[in-house]
């Protein structure tokens, strides 16, 4: 989308929607008969960047047994954070400045990674003793993610996103492993 790119290229606060209605070959009337204002068109771009990963969310994994479910989970955000990685940098800039996304940007992050959580929680339930605590073992794993993310920011070497990818990888078999 041509909105997505621009934002990503030159920011929020620096992108029109004239530059987003020439890079898309249209009037700039059109774009704001179909958004009311650039906010709008901020809040569409970032949903169709998501897309992807609430489907995934939304799926019924009914059919894979409670392990695979979870690597199934995991695989679908790695995929999608190798996939979108400039996107989420960007995003989450935004997410950190002073600007009229943040607010809405920050609760979009946070409902995401909350159906994320709970999607998780779901299979480890189905996996560990009643004695184990399933839904801080799920939260540590979609925090062993989210960290592996956050530090893919500042060291995107392959060696090292290898090793956080493994570190993943061991986390979730730990947590399938009887107490």
């Amino acid at each position: 989308m041509a909105a997505t790119q621009l934002f990503l290229a030159q920011g929020y606060e620096h992108t029109t929607v004239a530059q987003v209605a020439e890079r898309a070959g249209v009037a700039r009337a059109t774009v704001f008969w179909h958004f009311s204002d650039k906010g709008s068109l901020f809040r569409e771009a970032f949903n169709r960047l998501l897309e992807p990963i609430r489907a995934s969310l939304a799926r019924d994994y009914g059919d894979l047994r409670p392990d695979k479910e979870i690597e199934q989970r995991v695989a679908v955000y790695e995929s999608f954070v190798a996939e979108h990685r400039q996107a989420i940098i960007g995003f989450v800039r935004w997410a950190m400045e002073e600007n009229d996304t943040r607010g809405w940007l920050i609760a979009t992050l946070l409902d995401l990674h909350q159906r994320f959580v709970g999607g998780l929680t779901e299979n480890v339930v189905r996996l560990v003793s009643e004695d184990r605590d399933a839904k801080g073992l799920a939260l540590s794993l979609a925090l062993a993610l989210d960290g592996a993310l956050f530090l893919s920011f500042f060291d995107p070497s392959e060696e090292r996103s290898s090793h956080r990818r493994a570190a993943v990888k061991a986390l979730a078999a730990a947590i399938q492993r009887p107490s």
